[in-house]
């Protein structure tokens, strides 16, 4: 049996380790999350899913987080706005307007019903949510609590 004096400085040097040891277990959990995004992700051309990608995690006052996601966006041309097409595929979209839709406007002129139909609220009928990343990160709710469990008792037990 560990004396009290061994074991406050195991408890000492495990304190000093914790931010590494938390750290790997954030890797862990963050690749599986990962593997399990890209496998619930909407494939059409590939293009999407092969642009998800998982950064090292990082250590802020007392976060340490990862970020996984896509950086392709998607720009609305009537508000210059962009979107990110993965928030944009993870919850869908109402109904809305696409002004000039396939350039009907320059074809037909921007007097013609075929143009002004493009700015109907409902010209694009919207789109279902397809909900990949919170998909995946239920699946995994218990495994980052399983890592740190898991480093506690490689250390503790």
């Amino acid at each position: 049996m560990k004396s009290l004096d061994d074991l406050v400085k195991q408890f000492e040097q495990w304190q000093k380790n914790i931010d590494d040891e938390v750290m790997e277990a954030q890797r862990e959990t963050a690749q599986k999350i990962w593997e399990d995004v890209i496998l619930y992700a909407p494939v059409k051309t590939g293009n999407y899913v092969s642009s998800i990608t998982i950064d090292e995690p990082i250590k802020e006052e007392n976060t340490i987080s990862t970020f996984i996601g896509s950086d392709l966006s998607v720009e609305a041309k009537s508000t210059n706005k962009t979107y990110n097409l993965g928030y944009l595929l993870e919850h869908g979209t109402l109904p809305h307007a696409i002004p000039n839709a396939f350039n009907w406007g320059v074809i037909y002129g921007f007097d013609s019903p075929q143009y002004a139909r493009t700015l109907r609220y409902n010209w694009h009928p919207g789109m279902y949510a397809n909900p990949h990343y919170r998909m995946a990160l239920e699946k995994n709710r218990k495994l980052y609590k399983d890592n740190i469990r898991r480093t506690w008792r490689s250390k503790w037990v």
